[in-house]
């Protein structure tokens, strides 16, 4: 009995077995730039050949889309008074010649009246004349009262072309100046119409507001947004790579997906003393009227035609700690081996590809980094 109790106490007193460690993955590393991964390892990834792809020579910089100044208009009142109706609201949509608002213009009046009355006269200076011709004609009367009559009737044309005149200073044109004459009738409210087709895009006239020609916030301000200036500045430096009629991709962050083509039209004549940089322009379709002025833009300028090179992804690149650039070559998918490659340059997360690899070749075309760290861990 004695002899099972010890037989017990012993197996108690017995260590328990280590836990079982998951060994860690094995890297097997064959040379100083060539590793086989295990099965796991390299199913994580992503095996393919060298590509290639088109590469666009390319300035880019960071700039802002305005109007387009030559087609944008500030409407200012020709006359001075107040405004009377205000016949469009901001983000309507107008033709050419449209009323946009109108003015009170006092003087008007005044001018109208000038009008009536010259031409009043004009007509009983000219039936005088013509009653002194033929009274001249038959000698009934002298010719003193004939050069009379006939000098009155060229100051009374004088007169009424003057007033025609001054009306026309009021925007009126022969039509309307017509119609004052024909129907006696003035009427002081004057339409001011929008100059070309377009966008309201700002509008602070308001009824009773006293304007005057090209002073203060115009009442209202119309733009053609089918077309759009990117204006930009670039280093004096870069001046060379520039020709008027160059293509011009812009990209803005509310439409990061979208692409927005131009021309390059307008080259700065001065540089900037401060910053020694220029200002460059060109010229945006946006015929959906995406685009807002004053949105911040970034614009790509096509300085050659675009060629075909070999091309593999960020993400297939390694940063090595010369700073050189290197990528996994593999024909197994599972033993890759460094690459040294030489770049140029990259365009939507593609980089070109100038020496180091050949067409067809199978590479590790994501996690070159963690390839690269695996190599650093087992030769450590």
């Amino acid at each position: 009995m004695a002899a099972a109790v010890g037989i017990a106490v012993l197996l108690l007193r017995q260590p328990e077995a280590p836990k079982a460690v998951p060994a860690a993955p094995s890297v097997l590393l064959l040379n100083g730039d060539t590793v086989r991964l295990e099965p796991a390892q390299a199913a994580e990834l992503k095996v393919g050949p060298v590509q290639t792809r088109y590469f666009q020579a390319r300035r880019e910089a960071i700039g802002s889309i305005d109007f387009d100044q030559d087609h944008a208009v500030q409407v200012f009142s020709p006359y001075q008074g107040r405004i009377g109706r205000v016949l469009v609201r901001a983000g309507d949509e107008v033709r050419k010649g449209q009323v946009l608002y109108t003015v009170q213009v006092p003087d008007l009046a005044q001018a109208a009246s000038t009008l009536i009355s010259t031409a009043g006269a004009l007509q009983v200076a000219t039936a005088t004349l013509k009653r002194a011709q033929a009274l001249a004609a038959s000698e009934s009367i002298p010719q003193k009262e004939l050069q009379q009559a006939a000098a009155e009737q060229q100051a009374a044309d004088g007169a009424y072309r003057a007033a025609r005149k001054a009306l026309g200073l009021f925007g009126l044109d022969s039509a309307d100046i017509n119609e004052i004459e024909k129907s006696r009738h003035v009427d002081t409210e004057m339409p001011v119409r929008s100059p070309l087709a377009g966008r309201v895009v700002t509008r602070s006239a308001a009824e009773g507001l006293l304007v005057q020609p090209g002073a203060g916030n115009p009442p209202v301000m119309v733009a053609d947004l089918r077309r759009l200036w990117m204006v930009a500045s670039v280093p004096e430096s870069e001046l060379g790579s520039y020709r008027l009629g160059q293509k011009v991709v812009v990209t803005v962050p509310a439409y990061p997906d979208r692409r927005f083509t131009g021309i390059l039209s307008h080259i700065g004549d001065v540089a900037d003393p401060a910053s020694h940089r220029i200002s460059l322009r060109a010229e945006v379709a946006d015929a959906e009227h995406l685009l807002r002025p004053q949105m911040l833009a970034q614009f790509a300028i096509e300085l050659q035609p675009a060629r075909e090179d070999l091309a593999i992804h960020e993400k297939a690149l390694a940063r090595e700690g010369d700073g050189s650039f290197s990528a996994w070559v593999t024909q197994d998918a599972q033993s890759f081996t460094r690459r040294k490659v030489t770049t140029g340059m990259t365009q939507d997360g593609w980089v070109q590809v100038t020496g180091g690899l050949k067409a067809g070749e199978r590479i590790a075309q994501d996690r070159a980094l963690f390839l690269s760290n695996l190599a650093q861990m087992a030769q450590n």
